[in-house]
C-alpha cells in the first residue's frame, strides 16, 4: 500500500508539472501568440515594400563602394554595400538589374515560402 502511495503521489507531481509548465509557457510575455496567416504576413511585406521608391543610385569603382536611395512620404533611405536598414526588415535585395531591384523576404518556417517584389529603377 505504501509503495502504491509513493508511486501516485510521483505522478501527480509530474502531472501537475506539466499542467503549471504549459500555463506558464503561455503566459510568457515573450512569447509570440499571435500567428497570421502566411497570406496575412505577404499583404503586411508587400505593404511594408511598396511604399518605397527607387531615386538613385552611387558607386564608387576604388573601395567597390555603392549606394542605393529609396524615398517614401519625405523620408530617405540609404541602402550602403547591400546592408538593409532595419526599416525594411526582413527584405533584402536579392538582385540588381538594370531597369529594377528585385526584393525578397523570408516567411516563417511554417508558411515554407518567400514573398518576391520587384522594385522599377525607372518610373
Amino acid at each position: 500500500m505504501n509503495h502504491y502511495l509513493i508511486i501516485s503521489s510521483f505522478l501527480l507531481m509530474i502531472c501537475c508539472f506539466n499542467v503549471n509548465a504549459d500555463i506558464h509557457l503561455t503566459r510568457d510575455p515573450f512569447l509570440q501568440t499571435i500567428n497570421f496567416s502566411c497570406q496575412e504576413q505577404t499583404d503586411i511585406l508587400n505593404k511594408q515594400i511598396q511604399v518605397w521608391q527607387y531615386k538613385g543610385y552611387i558607386q564608387r569603382r576604388e573601395n567597390h563602394y555603392q549606394q542605393l536611395w529609396l524615398f517614401s512620404e519625405n523620408n530617405w533611405l540609404a541602402i550602403t554595400d547591400n546592408t538593409i536598414p532595419h526599416i525594411l526588415f526582413p527584405w533584402t535585395i536579392s538582385a540588381v538589374l538594370d531597369d529594377k531591384l528585385l526584393w525578397q523576404a523570408s516567411l516563417p518556417n511554417y508558411c515554407n515560402h518567400n514573398v518576391l517584389w520587384t522594385m522599377p529603377l525607372t518610373k
